[in-house]
């Protein structure tokens, strides 16, 4: 056999093992022309046999430039560093058929002095590889019950924001909960797609991205020009919202009403993340709800500082009944011939750290953390331990009342009676000296089981006042349908009564109507002696207020209000 057709042989066989291995191969020489490769690289360029491919460049055969350049520019590297490149992923746009994704490999071929010759390059089509793993991305970023986008997807979208501003709004449905507990999980699916649709109808995709966070809380982030039109492109979005929302949905013959609280926060590329991003937009979504619901609010620092003080404060309540920071203090009620009826016991909170805390700033915030169930039968024990020690100085009799303000969050727990009950018969009192006040928000969400436990505790022998009637939420009808023993007239109506004839006639027509429903009725917040007479003369015959005395510790109360 002579020499040449021996190295003839040798070419066909190594030309038989390339076009057997499993990958594309392909050989370029120093200028990154293609010198040979196996069958299968020739059939991803379109080509038959190597003369359509040798002598030739990448740019014969692909479209981008940029692309080509991408190629070549790696190839050089390779052969000028000596070093490989290995497990390169990149696309690769052939002439006349669909991009494809590789995972490539490039090798320097270097001559017997280490002199480098050429290059050496593998790949493996990846292409199906790639599409499986966008798709699984792509579902990984979309809320598969509302098809919107979801909270990883808005972040990512906010970190590599490269804009000069933006808006951020966060939408939290009110009410939907009730829809949720009382129609099921189905209904609430479907609400929660209708909603989906009706915000996305809003926004369209050149806009902004609409995502849904979880639950029932959804965000959109808005891409800005300028910083001087943020307020009026997001508050015009937020009315539309708050508009198409407060619209009823129809679902399974049901017609459901949600609203919207929507809390705006404005994101300048550099200074903010998208976690602060989404705890402003959060905290100015509370406040949203603090102001009735159904509306929008802008975030701003003082929102922030409240905020801060809410955290505090939830913080600091966690050790201040063990701390004994919380105390009772009592103020009398009387009749029109001034003579002592019962008093109301009202909680006191002195923290070590936060100093004096108002009620109304801490009672929320416990009923928002659950801490309302325990404090609430701290305060129910210790007034009854106050009942308790009165009864031991003077005795009290069967008219005499305590009222024991509840939580609607503490009342509509399916233990609440036997508490009650329990604490009463262990101090050997008279459950007719025991009266407990609530607020008529307790109605709005669970009306029948509120009901129920104030029938059981009347059973018992307590009597039922509720507070703050007519700031709230109900009609006067809806004394009819309740079982109340009082009804308290709110400070709100009692300081006008002589200036303001609403007042007078609302004030007037509480009266009238509670003695026709059998109800007593006591005015709170009598200040002045004229307030006191023009509540006489309107009917009233019950009176709590700082005319009579300010609320003052139990002991106090014995010296001066008892023994007095």
């Amino acid at each position: 056999m002579s020499k040449q057709k021996s190295k003839v042989e040798i070419e066909q066989f190594l030309q038989i093992v390339l076009n057997n291995i499993p990958m594309r191969v392909f050989l370029k020489d120093t200028h990154s022309k293609f010198v040979g490769s196996n069958q299968i690289f020739l059939e991803d360029l379109g080509i038959k046999t190597l003369d359509g491919l040798v002598g030739k460049s990448d740019y014969d055969f692909i479209a981008d430039t940029q692309e080509c350049e991408h190629f070549i520019k790696d190839d050089q590297e390779v052969m000028h560093s000596g070093l490989a490149k290995i497990g390169i992923e990149e696309p690769q746009s052939v002439n006349g058929a669909e991009t494809r994704w590789l995972r490539t490999n490039k090798v320097p071929l270097t001559d017997k002095g280490g002199q480098v010759i050429g290059l050496l390059g593998t790949y493996e089509d990846i292409t199906e590889q790639v599409k499986y793993r966008e798709e699984i991305e792509q579902q990984a970023l979309i809320d598969s019950l509302t098809q919107l986008s979801n909270r990883r997807h808005l972040q990512n979208c906010i970190t590599s924001f490269n804009g000069e501003c933006a808006g951020l709004l966060f939408i939290d449905l009110d009410y939907f909960k009730v829809v949720n507990d009382s129609l099921g999980h189905s209904v609430g699916d479907a609400l929660l797609q209708q909603v989906a649709e009706r915000i996305n109808a809003i926004i369209p995709d050149e806009k902004g991205l609409v995502a849904r966070l979880g639950g029932d809380e959804f965000s959109i982030f808005v891409p800005l020009v300028t910083e001087s039109e943020y307020k009026l492109i997001m508050a015009d979005f937020a009315q539309q919202i708050v508009d198409t929302l407060v619209e009823s949905f129809i679902i399974d013959s049901h017609i459901l009403n949600v609203s919207a609280s929507i809390g705006i926060a404005f994101i300048q590329n550099g200074h903010l993340n998208h976690s602060q991003g989404f705890r402003e937009a959060d905290i100015a979504m509370y406040f949203a709800k603090e102001n009735g619901r159904n509306n929008y609010q802008f975030y701003n620092d003082e929102m922030r500082e409240q905020a801060e003080r809410k955290n505090a404060m939830q913080r600091c309540m966690h050790h201040a009944i063990a701390n004994n920071e919380f105390h009772l203090v009592y103020q009398p009620q009387y009749n029109e011939a001034s003579e002592l009826i019962g008093a109301e016991a009202l909680l006191r909170w002195q923290s070590e750290e936060l100093g004096f805390v108002p009620p109304d700033e801490f009672i929320s915030i416990a009923e928002q953390t659950g801490l309302i169930h325990s404090l609430g039968q701290w305060v129910f024990n210790t007034a009854l331990d106050a009942l308790l020690d009165w009864n031991q100085h003077i005795a009290l009799s069967e008219e005499f009342k305590l009222a024991v303000n509840v939580s609607s969050v503490q009342f509509r727990s399916s233990s609440v009676v036997s508490e009650f009950k329990s604490a009463i018969e262990s101090r050997g009192l008279n459950a007719n000296n025991v009266q407990i006040e609530i607020t008529e928000s307790l109605f709005i969400e669970d009306k029948d089981v509120a009901v129920r436990s104030m029938l059981k505790l009347q059973q018992l022998g307590m009597s039922i006042a509720i507070d703050d009637f007519g700031t709230g939420y109900s009609s006067l009808s809806y004394l009819a349908n309740l079982p109340i023993d009082k009804l308290k007239i709110d400070r709100s109506f009692v300081e006008n009564l002589d200036s303001s004839m609403v007042n007078r006639k609302l004030v007037d027509t509480l009266i009238n109507m509670s003695k026709n429903l059998h109800m007593e009725v006591i005015a709170e917040g009598v200040e002045t002696s004229e307030e006191r007479d023009e509540l006489i003369g309107l009917g009233c015959s019950q009176f709590q207020g700082y005319l009579f005395s300010r609320p003052v510790k139990s002991d106090v109360f014995i010296a001066t209000i008892l023994k007095g």
